[in-house]
């Protein structure tokens, strides 16, 4: 399907790519929602259940939110690569190539303002936890309540499970924006190699 080191290789017919843009397209619409999962709960979560926490919306949970909005996006592209591959057969309806180039360059273009945002968001994160833990001396520990009212000493406890999630949330994001961008790669490589011919 691919052949990109031999400079000798057939182009590919329009056939071809619309199977290109078919299996690709599915591909990255499934992996990508499923990749994007975490992220989606997390962000809904913040956004629903701890309104309140800082007294309204932080950088941080803007930043989230139009990575989300971008990953929601990404994911309708690569179905919406599916309903091109439809197109892309039936020669009465072939969009041109222009177009084409168009509309994948804008699927990754939107992947890697996911990658970038969520990039983003997580060396904020990361570099506050890291903050906080080089906040302790050496050798300490922290104090914290337990249920029956007494304290226990938690080495480590600044890094709660709410932390963790969400640091896999952005590492989730970042997966899915790079599945997106090679979904889009790919395409354009395809669709780069067809000539421009009315057939």
């Amino acid at each position: 399907m691919f052949n990109f080191l031999d400079s000798e290789a057939p182009k590919p017919t329009p056939q071809q790519i619309a199977h290109s843009f078919r299996w690709l397209g599915w591909t990255g619409f499934w992996l990508q929602a499923l990749l994007g999962f975490i992220p989606i709960l997390v962000v809904v979560v913040n956004v629903l259940f701890k309104p309140g926490q800082s007294g309204g919306f932080s950088f941080g949970l803007w930043l989230a939110i139009a990575c989300l909005v971008a990953l929601i996006f990404s994911i309708y592209w690569c179905f919406r690569y599916t309903r091109l591959a439809s197109k892309l057969e039936v020669r009465d309806q072939r969009p041109a190539k222009s177009q084409v180039m168009r509309d994948v360059k804008l699927g990754l273009l939107a992947n890697i303002g996911i990658m970038t945002i969520a990039v983003l968001i997580a060396m904020m994160r990361v570099s506050g936890l890291t903050y906080k833990m080089l906040t302790l001396p050496q050798g300490g520990a922290v104090l914290t309540p337990n249920q029956i009212g007494t304290t226990l000493a938690a080495p480590g406890a600044l890094i709660t499970p709410s932390s963790m999630i969400a640091i896999q949330a952005m590492i989730s994001a970042i997966a899915a924006g790079l599945v997106g961008a090679v979904v889009a790669l790919l395409l354009l490589y395809q669709v780069g190699q067809r000539r421009n011919t009315n057939d």
